[in-house]
Order: structure tokens, then sequence, then C-alpha cells
């Protein structure tokens, strides 16, 4: 059963959110190359950085809560190191990946920072890379680990905010 799970988590270290996201900022700043798009009258304003900064400090508090939780309980974010149990406190009472949540929210903040819309545009297709790629595998292993305890939290806690 521990080769199998092992197998199971260490199948995708190459495939990370780092890797989703910082992928989607690498063709948002190409495509910007080619094809400069702006916030129109508010670029080169503060309202850009007023609307930026907190998304990415609120995002960034999330993220460094939710890891502080997984440490907490013995967990791990990193992919392919097994899971021992379901974290279903902090964050997690109210969404079952808050670290994509914050990362999300640092992603829009950046958008609005740096003044580069294609990120946002970008945005929606990044999440539905992360709810394939990532979620919906990291939900497979979970039900079949933790069985009916994971089918619960899945019912009683939404997978985003």
């Amino acid at each position: 059963m521990m080769v199998q799970e092992q197998r199971k988590t260490k199948r995708k270290l190459f495939l990370t959110a780092d890797l989703v996201f910082g992928s989607a900022l690498v063709v948002g700043v190409i495509i910007d190359y080619f094809q400069p798009l702006s916030f129109g009258n508010l670029s080169g304003t503060i309202v850009l950085h007023l609307i930026g900064a907190p998304l990415l400090l609120l995002g960034g508090a999330v993220i460094v809560f939710a890891k502080r939780e997984l440490q907490r309980y013995g967990e791990s974010s990193e992919p392919g190191i097994p899971t021992s149990g379901i974290v279903n406190s902090g964050l997690y009472r109210y969404s079952r990946n808050p670290l994509y949540a914050g990362l999300t929210l640092c992603f829009a903040g950046l958008a609005f920072g740096v003044d580069m819309p294609w990120f946002l545009i970008l945005l929606p297709l990044t999440l539905l890379v992360t709810q394939i790629l990532l979620i919906y595998p990291e939900e497979r292993y979970l039900e079949a680990k933790f069985g009916e305890e994971y089918l619960h939290y899945k019912r009683t806690v939404r997978r985003w905010f």
C-alpha cells in the first residue's frame, strides 16, 4: 500500500501550483509584449496600487495562515508527500483549497499592481487548469485514502471560499 500511495502522490511532483500560476504569468507577459494592454485611464495612477496591494497582502496572508495550519498538524503542502490526515480547522473550515485561493488573490493583485490586464484575462483559464490538473487528482487521492471522512468534509466545506 505504501508504494502505491507514494506512486499516486509522486507522479505529479513536477506539476505544482507554482508551475501553473507561474506559467500563466509568463504567458501574460509574452502576450503583453506583442499586444500591450492596460487598465486605460487608471494606468499610472495610485488607484491600481490601492486595488492590487490589498489583494496581494490578503492573498499572502491566506497562504501563510493555510500553511501554518497544515504545519500545526504535521502536514505538508509539498506534492509527493503523503497526507496523514484531513485538516479541517483554520481556513480549512471555509475552503478545501485556501492555498489556491490565496494564489488567486495574489495573481489578481499583481495584475492590478503592475497594470497587466492580461493576468486577469488569463485567470479563468489558470483556475480551470488548476481545477483539472491539481484539485481533481488531489480530491481523488483523498477520497481513496480517507473515504467517508473526506467525503463528509467535501460535502460540508466549499472547494473555494
